[in-house]
Formats: structure tokens, C-alpha cells, sequence
């Protein structure tokens, strides 16, 4: 099955399952961690942070051991949903503690089934939960707490810091997943737009600098050409003037 298929076949059967069960569930498609270095394809937000990923029959399981690695910091419950081909070598590489879907075809209906459910992660790092947390939301804890004295122009790895050595595991999970359910604006985190912004700006700042130099790397050729326009500019001028005047007089 390709991912498009997978993906849209566990919204429909797992997705709505937890949601049913849990009408304040949020699920999210494509929920980046460490700062965006990896997505996993769908995580579950609600009493638990439970992501998903999807292996389809393009993919191969090259990269899970890396995934692995990333994931098991930050989510709660893990669940691979590997296509009918992988499964078998899904079954030999995947932690005790994941769980492990199939999805494939049968009689031309497409369909996933749970080979066994996941347990809970005993790898959790406090740090980088906290760095699922925009800047602003990390201040706003902080401050809510009175942590933030000293803190308002600090990076946002300080105030992730700051939060690690805080709070409790338990009350900073709670936190995270409180702040992803109620998140809105989802796709517009403000790090991003400033550093688009930034670049925007230190590239007009360089095409300014370019265009004023250049007259003086050109040596004479850009000051003669400069005096022409001038010249040409006070001509036009006292003829204007000069027409005003006459006008005025008939």
C-alpha cells in the first residue's frame, strides 16, 4: 500500500477509534520534534502523546533505527504501521514496548489490524518534550509559574532548559499535551516566520550595499554618468520654471 493509502485507512479506522473513545483527542499529521529534524507521520494527543509511524511499500525500514532514537525521547506510546511486506522484519526490530500495526489489502478493501498494542516508553527525556513547545508558549509556562524573572530575552532552548529543571515529569507532560490540543495557528510558528523575515531583510540590506558601492567600484564611469543625469535634470527644471513664469504673466 502507498502512504497516501495507509495513512488515510488508519485516520478512518484508528484515529476514529481513539477519538470516539476519547472525544478530546487531537490528532495531528506530520508532528515535527527537535526542532522539525524528524516528523512522525501521525500523533494521537490526549491523557497519553502516542505517535505513529507509517512504513509503506516503498519505504524500507533503513531509517527506523534512527527514528527509534528520536522518537523514544518524546512520545508516550509508539506504533509502527508497516505495510504487509515489512511486517515480518517490522516483528524483529521494533522495541518490546511499541506497538505494531499492519495495513495491506484484502479481497481489494483496504485494511489495518493491530498484531499487538504498545506499552508505555520508559525512555522519555524531559528536555525534548519541552522542545515540542514554541518560544511563546514556553515563556507563558514560565511566567504562569513565576520562573520567567530574567528569562523574556533569553533563547528558547534557555526557557526549555528552565523547564526541564522545573517542573516534574509528570506535570510537564501534562503541560506539553495541554499545549498541543488547544495550539492554534498550527503551521505558523513565530521562529520560523522571524527567520524568513530575517533573511528577507539581511538580503535587502546586501542588494543596498551593492547598489550604493557600485559607482565607486565603476571609478569615473559611474560619477560622469551621475552628472549627465544631473545636468539634464536642471535643464528640465528652469524650463519648468521659466514656463511658469510666462504663464503667469499672460
Amino acid at each position: 500500500m502507498h502512504d497516501a493509502d495507509i495513512r488515510k485507512i488508519l485516520h478512518e479506522v484508528e484515529m476514529k477509534r481513539i477519538c470516539a473513545l476519547d472525544p478530546s483527542t487531537r490528532v495531528i499529521d506530520e508532528l515535527g520534534i527537535f526542532e522539525g529534524k524528524f516528523r512522525i507521520d501521525v500523533a494521537a494527543v490526549n491523557g497519553y502523546l502516542h505517535g505513529y509511524e507509517i512504513k509503506s511499500a516503498e519505504d524500507n525500514l533503513v531509517r527506523l533505527d534512527s527514528q527509534q532514537a528520536a522518537y523514544n525521547k518524546v512520545f508516550d506510546k509508539l506504533t509502527l504501521v508497516a505495510d504487509e511486506a515489512h511486517v515480518e522484519e517490522a516483528m524483529k526490530v521494533v522495541p518490546p514496548w511499541w506497538g505494531l500495526m499492519v495495513a495491506g489489502m484484502r479481497d481489494g478493501v483496504p485494511y489495518v489490524d493491530e498484531i499487538w498494542a504498545p506499552r508505555l516508553n520508559p525512555q522519555v527525556d524531559p528536555y525534548a518534550i519541552c522542545q515540542l513547545l514554541w518560544k511563546e508558549e514556553a515563556m507563558s509556562i514560565l511566567s504562569s509559574r513565576k520562573l520567567s524573572a530574567g528569562l523574556w530575552t533569553s533563547r528558547r532552548r534557555v526557557l526549555w532548559e528552565t523547564l526541564t529543571f522545573s517542573l516534574e515529569l509528570k506535570e510537564l507532560k501534562e503541560i506539553v499535551r495541554d499545549t498541543l490540543k488547544n495550539r492554534e495557528n498550527w503551521r505558523s510558528e513565530t521562529g520560523r516566520t522571524t527567520k524568513k523575515k530575517s533573511r528577507s531583510k539581511k538580503r535587502t540590506r546586501q542588494n543596498v550595499k551593492a547598489k550604493t558601492e557600485q559607482p565607486a567600484r565603476n571609478s569615473g564611469a559611474g560619477v560622469k554618468t551621475a552628472k549627465q543625469i544631473s545636468k539634464k535634470t536642471l535643464r528640465m527644471a528652469e524650463g519648468a520654471i521659466k514656463n511658469a513664469i510666462l504663464t503667469s504673466y499672460l
